[in-house]
């Protein structure tokens, strides 16, 4: 099957738009929440686990692979030590592709609509709690594992679980919030 410069265009401007928006997210917590730390890149809320879920429910590849490049964007001071292109991949990797994988898994199970049709509450609280396990366990491993810092991974897996849980159940009941009010907003203009 051929593929059209437009559709590889667009797909190129859906990536950029996630490492730029996870990126801006990534700086935006930040300012909000650097007292929330509960160690280097570990947040008790971490927004950018918000727009991870967003983007990658939405976009899909895009989403993840643009999450990726922000993630290698973020590190890249890390690209010049020892292994730390390893580090970074993997690190980007599991930012990206994580929340795709759960959303692959769930949608096997038949816990989740590929097209997101009457997704609930309840499952949208599924995925968000499984993708938190998921990236919060894999982000200890990577840096137990490669980046031979003093981390405590049964420790440090906690603040990051919640960090990531709240982050993007914030993001998404704010973007929730948006949208209803933005068309009450629009109701009210016709």
């Amino acid at each position: 099957m051929k593929h059209s410069p437009g559709v590889f265009a667009e797909w190129a401007l859906m990536v950029l738009i996630s490492a730029f928006l996870f990126v801006g997210f990534f700086r935006l917590n930040d300012l909000l929440f650097a007292a929330f730390e509960h160690a280097q890149g570990i947040n008790w809320i971490f927004l950018p686990s918000g727009f991870r879920v967003l983007l990658v429910l939405v976009l899909g590849w895009p989403g993840a692979l643009g999450i990726l490049g922000g993630t290698v964007w973020l590190d890249q001071e890390r690209l010049l030590e020892p292994s730390g292109w390893l580090t970074v991949l993997l690190t980007g990797l599991a930012s990206g592709f994580g929340p795709w994988l759960i959303k692959r898994w769930m949608v096997a199970k038949g816990w989740l609509d590929t097209h997101l049709r009457a997704i609930s509450a309840q499952r949208l609280l599924n995925f968000v709690l499984l993708y938190a396990v998921f990236n919060s366990v894999s982000h200890q491993i990577i840096r137990w594992g490669l980046l031979h810092i003093d981390s405590k991974p049964w420790l440090d897996v906690w603040p990051m679980f919640i960090g990531d849980a709240l982050g993007a159940l914030t993001v998404l009941y704010t973007m929730k919030y948006l949208l209803g009010w933005l068309g009450q907003r629009s109701q009210l203009r016709s």
